[in-house]
């Protein structure tokens, strides 16, 4: 009795955590923004009305790694994240759930030009760094401030 008293909140909680629909789901419907020319025009479309940061991972933070994750992004309708994709991060794997989780708590308001609430792709790149100016040259290569 007491197993499936742990197994069956478990298998929820697995369940619940694998079934973020992926980007190919959601991009059919989606006015896709997610370009390096286009991604400033999703400011026409939404604006963040909350953002949350990712959390550091811990053997990132004591192993001292910066690095970044940039995803593509479908907002939904609703304002919520629909779904994402990895398009790129450095070092490869290292931050990529905690960049997806904190987007999952994101929050868009659609702006006056977007009264229907059109869904959009979009790419949001976010960074890992544990100092202010880094100078890993690593990171500076793979991490180009002129993305930020």
């Amino acid at each position: 009795m007491n197993k499936t008293n742990i197994l069956i909140p478990l298998t929820l909680f697995l369940t619940a955590c694998t079934s973020a629909p992926d980007i190919e789901e959601v991009q059919a419907n989606y006015l896709d923004l997610s370009s390096k020319e286009q991604v400033k025009l999703v400011e026409e479309y939404w604006t963040i009305l909350k953002r949350v940061e990712p959390r550091y991972p811990i053997s990132a933070a004591r192993n001292n790694i910066s690095g970044c994750v940039d995803l593509i992004v479908g907002i939904g309708q609703n304002g919520k994240v629909k779904g994402y994709k990895v398009r790129s991060s450095y070092p490869k794997g290292v931050f990529d759930d905690h960049a997806a989780a904190a987007l999952f708590k994101w929050k868009w308001k659609a702006t006056e030009k977007n009264k229907d609430s059109a869904p959009v792709l979009t790419s949001v790149r976010l960074d890992f760094t544990t100092s202010r100016n880094p100078t890993d040259i690593e990171y500076l290569k793979n991490c180009p401030i002129s993305e930020i």
